[in-house]
């Protein structure tokens, strides 16, 4: 088997968003770390939102397929047959996404206060890696040969990156388009969130919804595998697009607007030297205060702790030994050395003239 059969062969389209979570997970980790909160915060992420999102994924392509015309199967449904799961839609992914950090964000009650990390918070860590595991992940779309855009008739504008071959007919590269997007989407989000500037939580979120729904919303009107609404009328993700962009214009000007009803500065775009208690919500934010105590990590450091005072509480072996063995000898039991002592013996030896009655009696 030659080695362009092995290639063509692979499941590239499985590796890249299997790496492109890997990498995402990997950022965002120490990305949480900097920020101050505990370091198994990404792993509860994971374990829980991985899951639902490629489950919300898939169940959101199947439903607006359906709605499409298209026809499905248990099996198919669950990737035994027909093509395996090609067909994940990234809105549903998000969906499924947003649900499990809401799942997390229910589990931090557990924590104590002040150490817990809210959902919103969590959105703000997770949407600023999202976005490049959406740049990577439109590489699988090229390798499943999906994702594209209309047709390109002009031999002159017939190459890549600004078409690709798909089948012998040349299309407009959608998937290139949206993937160059979403990667310079990530340095913005990466910038606003570990950049010397600093906002008040929720805000990398709602640039986010902007900067996304803006690119998604013109890229997939120039694609012909959207999935439909209503049918040529109204594309899903485009509808979604426009809903989350101006979600997050809202967001913003909402924040602006209570901050000024109270009496205080938004807290947008601040640099960190010049924070103080009034901007608004900067006393909700994580930043500049101190890193918060890992649970298993804490278990431990207060496992030795308590080891250690136990040890210091109780009396060592070797002194008990020590006084034992310098104990004097029992006077009376004969055994040792006599011990010469400088006091009298003899009462009428110290007894001078003048004492008491009793010692004139004894005399």
């Amino acid at each position: 088997m030659s080695a362009i059969t092995l290639l063509s062969a692979f499941n590239w389209y499985g590796f890249l968003i299997g790496s492109g979570m890997v990498i995402c997970i990997i950022i965002a980790y120490f990305l949480s770390v900097k920020r101050g909160y505990y370091s198994d915060l990404v792993f509860d992420i994971v374990i829980i939102c991985i899951p639902l999102a490629i489950v919300g994924a898939r169940l959101y392509y199947v439903i607006f397929d359906a709605i499409d015309g298209g026809e499905w199967t248990f099996k198919k449904i669950l990737g035994l047959e027909g093509g395996g799961l090609a067909g994940l839609a990234i809105y549903g992914g998000l969906i499924g996404a947003v649900l499990g950090g809401a799942i997390v964000a229910a589990l931090q009650r557990r924590r104590k206060e002040g150490q817990r990390v809210t959902f919103v918070q969590m959105a703000d860590l997770a949407f600023t890696v999202i976005i490049l595991g959406q740049a990577i992940g439109r590489w699988g779309n090229f390798a499943n040969g999906e994702a594209y855009g209309t047709e390109v008739t002009n031999p002159a504008l017939q190459w890549f990156p600004f078409a690709v071959n798909i089948n012998g007919v040349y299309h407009l590269a959608t998937f290139f388009y949206e993937s160059i997007w979403n990667l310079i989407g990530f340095f913005l989000l990466l910038w606003l969130y570990h950049g010397r500037r600093k906002s008040f939580d929720g805000f990398v979120l709602s640039v986010y919804c902007i900067w996304y729904g803006l690119g998604r919303f013109f890229i997939e009107g120039l694609r012909t595998d959207s999935l439909w609404l209503i049918p040529q009328v109204v594309r899903v993700s485009q509808l979604v697009s426009a809903l989350i962009f101006v979600f997050g214009i809202v967001y913003i000007l909402a924040h602006m607007y209570r901050a000024r009803s109270r009496g205080l500065k938004p807290f947008i775009f601040v640099p960190v030297e010049q924070l103080d208690e009034g901007y608004f919500e900067y006393d909700k934010s994580q930043i500049g205060k101190p890193p918060m105590e890992n649970n298993r990590r804490k278990k431990k450091k207060d496992d030795l702790a308590a080891e250690e005072v136990e040890e210091e509480s109780a009396p060592p072996e070797s002194e008990s030994t020590d006084v034992e063995e310098s104990a004097p000898p029992d006077p009376q039991s004969g055994d040792g050395e006599e011990t010469p002592t400088d006091a009298p013996t003899d009462l009428t030896e110290t007894t001078e003239p003048g004492g008491t009655d009793e010692e004139e009696k004894a005399l």
